[in-house]
């Protein structure tokens, strides 16, 4: 189960920090602009960093649900 556990948390940090990287990189947004697809996956999916910042996030995910108290099971 914690396996799971540690997707979910390390999969929602790594949207949370590309949502925050997005907006810092390609903001401020103005009205009448539109952001090409093109643009969006050249910074996020074609980019090695983002993929380091995955693997990292999940490495972060798994240290934050192991450090969870577990109750013990008599």
């Amino acid at each position: 189960m914690w396996i799971l556990e540690v997707n979910l948390v390390g999969t929602g940090l790594c949207l949370v920090g590309t949502v925050l990287f997005l907006v810092g990189t390609l903001g401020p947004f103005k009205g009448n602009r539109a952001i090409g697809l093109s643009a969006i996956t050249g910074v996020t999916i074609h980019n090695p960093l983002s993929w380091i910042t995955f693997v990292a996030s999940l490495v972060i995910g798994c240290a934050i649900v192991r450090s969870w108290p577990v109750a013990a099971k008599v």
